[in-house]
């Protein structure tokens, strides 16, 4: 699936970062929308990758072994590598608590499963190992695979809206990009 979706240039980018993240002991995953669009047979835009550690020692450890750079960080445990013009986001694998509706998260480092609970839709909630590619399961504890076969964007709990609104602008834009339709529920 990886290879028939990614140009070269970023398959090969992504493999390498696997062989390290496994050579350096930590987990890597290919997150979110490029999980999602790599099961829809779409192009592959950004490239999201979910350390189970940190993202920012290992984007440091991939450029430095890459000949690459870090070109950004934040304060939310992410890097941003790039190595001959591919760009990779690393994000550490976290959980996320709203103090009030609207508010920036505070963050924790989290586990995988941690990570997918926080994010806005189960066709987003999916995650690939690179960091031993030949396994090809895919995780998805939210049914994103399913939803994806039925055409439903479908949030991940009550109190989505509530913790980020902009998650209502983000629904109506994948139901319209994707030709999908808002769940019951979520609707």
């Amino acid at each position: 699936l990886l290879e028939a979706s990614l140009p070269a240039e970023k398959l090969a980018l992504v493999r390498m970062a696997g062989q390290i993240a496994q050579g350096e002991g930590v987990s890597l995953y290919l997150v979110g929308g490029a999980v999602r669009d790599l099961l829809l047979g779409r192009p592959v835009e950004d490239i999201d990758l979910v350390v189970e550690g940190d993202a920012e020692t290992l984007a440091y450890i991939i450029a430095k072994r890459l000949s690459g750079q870090v070109v950004s960080r934040s304060q939310f445990s992410t890097a941003k590598v790039k190595v001959e013009g591919v760009s990779l986001d690393m994000i550490t694998a976290r959980s996320e608590h709203y103090t009030r509706p609207g508010a920036l998260p505070q963050i924790a480092h989290g586990t995988m499963e941690e990570d997918l609970a926080r994010r806005d839709f189960s066709i987003n909630a999916m995650a690939f190992p690179i960091h031993h590619v030949a396994s090809g399961q895919i995780l998805d504890p939210f049914g994103g695979q399913a939803d994806l076969d039925r055409g439903l964007i479908r949030v991940l709990h009550n109190g989505s809206f509530v913790d980020d609104a902009t998650r209502t602008m983000r629904a109506v834009r994948y139901e319209q990009r994707l030709s999908f339709h808002l769940e019951t529920d979520t609707e």
